[in-house]
């Protein structure tokens, strides 16, 4: 464990589950090999869960504990299966809990399925005043606060909406290295199989556009009184939660404020053993939307053999006003960062839900 704390970069499966070997995670439930993933671990929700009158954050030395002894509106078991209102705010307690070594940090974000049903989630920890941040050396309880947006959704104790990563001094790619990357080793191709262009790097980060130009570009979330049971695969129609998007024939795409879409991105991004990898803002100036809820991208993404890369699947939300996107317009970003080690159980290796997507995909809680 201490070796594991001292090396730099962010640990990858089997770092994962030496720190579930030495009790650094634990959990209120049997701890199961399928939440360890080749760079990220996912945290379940636990029994308790409260109804808020809106976001919160603990102050430095504050339990999470008191803020909801003090603020929380109503307390739910989630022991049975519950329906969480659309719009309303909830902490869960997580399942997990972490007993980390000095110098080892978490980070937290939601897993692709729960951002493509348009569930926020940001993780809380004791004394912390900032989301999805746990601390060097945390010992304690995890709390996600949940917001569904787009519809009511059921969950139950047991159900894993997001996932963490764990590092010691987590060592992002700059320009120079994500450049030097690419050229010996492409990590990001067009949708005709080449190498994108070396103006795809800006900044650190590999520049990722929208894909408009196939006959359905994406969805849009519908208004529904259905609820959207999150313990179900493969259970829910489409059409009862989302309505295709079409080619637009101008060319424009006009995304209403609020609403809630799914587009794919145009480009293919390649995730090598030895990197991860997370979704991130193209540029707070582009525009005020919200391209992804999950950023992970786990080691051994788009490395299928039959072809270069994968697309990305986005999760767009105009905030302030109406939104004008065209086939090729930046979108999102790539920033990658580098493993302690490398990979060894590779994403798509274990049928994971996403390693084969095409275009635009809606989670596996629906029907094809």
């Amino acid at each position: 464990m201490q070796d594991q704390a001292n090396a730099h970069g962010t640990l990858e499966a089997g770092g994962i589950a030496a720190l579930v070997a030495s009790g650094a995670i634990r959990s209120a439930l049997r701890l199961e090999p399928e939440q360890c993933q080749p760079a990220s671990f996912d945290l379940r929700l636990g029994a308790e869960c409260w109804r808020m009158p809106g976001s919160t954050l603990p102050l430095a030395g504050e339990k999470v504990a008191s803020l909801l002894e003090a603020l929380a509106l109503e307390r739910i078991d989630l022991a049975q299966p519950h329906c969480l209102a659309r719009n309303q705010v909830y902490v869960v307690r997580l399942a997990e809990e972490l007993r980390l070594p000095r110098g080892l940090e978490a980070y937290a974000n939601g897993k692709s399925s729960t951002g493509r049903v348009d569930v926020a989630t940001r993780v809380l920890s004791d004394g912390s005043p900032r989301y999805d941040r746990i601390p060097s050396g945390y010992q304690g309880g995890l709390w996600i606060e949940l917001i569904p947006r787009s519809f009511n959704v059921v969950v139950q104790s047991g159900v894993s909406l997001n996932q963490a990563i764990f590092f010691t001094q987590r060592q992002l790619l700059d320009q120079a290295a994500l450049l030097a990357r690419h050229q010996s080793q492409p990590l990001l191709y067009t949708r005709s199989g080449l190498p994108a262009a070396e103006q795809a790097l800006f900044d650190g980060r590999l520049v990722m556009s929208a894909d408009l130009d196939q006959p359905v570009v994406g969805f849009v979330a519908k208004r529904t009184h259905k609820p959207l049971d999150l313990r179900q695969l493969r259970a829910h129609h489409p059409r009862d939660f989302f309505a295709p998007v079409e080619r637009p024939s101008s060319g424009y795409l006009f995304l209403e404020q609020d609403r809630f879409y799914i587009l794919a991105t145009s480009e293919r991004v390649v995730v090598p053993a030895d990197l991860a990898c997370e979704m991130v803002p193209f540029d707070p100036t582009a525009g005020e939307f919200r391209a992804h809820y999950a950023g992970f991208f786990d080691p051994g993404w788009g490395l299928q053999e039959h072809r270069p890369g994968s697309p990305a699947v986005l999760e767009v939300r105009a905030h302030e006003d109406d939104l004008v996107l065209r086939h090729g317009q930046p979108i999102c970003a790539m920033a990658y960062e580098r493993l302690v080690k490398t990979c060894t159980r590779l994403y798509g290796t274990a049928g994971n839900t996403y390693a084969s997507q095409e275009g635009p995909r809606l989670s596996k809680h629906f029907t094809s």
